[in-house]
């Protein structure tokens, strides 16, 4: 949490640098696109070139280091957000490192799989005992559904956020009279 702190107070202090070059390049009546030549070619006369060259010049350094610290604050608050900064004990498995193997289609309102959380979309990676290398073209999901109704199932699933693909934990608890067809109240489908 200090980490990102830290860098959002840098950010800050490198926004107002850029202000203050900036600030200082149109007190020269200039920007950082105006012609330093005149119609004909020539260095113009009424402006200090060097001067407003250095400003351009240090102002594109510092967009560039503001550029690298919005990544760096990116991945900072990405890992503060998944709970795996520096200090955390709790290993955190990648999504890379399990393969998905059945996609949630439709979440019916009510049902078991939306009080889980289940959203459509959502890529199956564990459903209980069940993962990409034993479920038998979703036979066991089926059967571990069957298995558990009015208990809890431990479900993990690759849903994207932001554009990052993240693992969520769920707690999924099959059952019947929920108010609608089937014992989860979802469509899953093999990927």
């Amino acid at each position: 949490m200090e980490h990102a702190q830290r860098l959002m107070k840098e950010k800050v202090a490198l926004e107002n640098e850029i202000r203050a070059l900036e600030t200082e390049l149109s007190g020269m009546s200039v920007t950082r696109e105006t012609s330093l030549v005149d119609a004909e070619g020539f260095p113009r006369s009424d402006i200090d070139i060097g001067a407003v060259r250095e400003i351009r010049r240090s102002l594109i350094c510092k967009q560039n280091d503001l550029k690298a610290l919005m990544s760096e604050i990116e991945k900072s608050l990405i890992t503060l957000h998944q709970g795996t900064h520096e200090d955390s004990r709790e290993p955190k498995k990648p999504v890379a490192m399990q393969r998905p193997f059945a996609r949630v289609g439709i979440v019916e309102h009510n049902s078991p799989a939306s009080e889980a959380g289940l959203l459509a979309g959502d890529k199956v990676v564990v459903y209980g005992q069940v993962n990409a290398s034993n479920h038998n073209k979703l036979r066991l999901l089926i059967e571990e559904t069957s298995n558990n109704i009015d208990k809890s199932i431990d479900v993990e699933v690759e849903r994207v956020v932001d554009g990052l693909p993240q693992l969520v934990a769920l707690k999924l608890k099959p059952r019947r009279k929920w108010g609608g067809d089937g014992l989860l109240g979802c469509f899953i489908l093999p990927l």
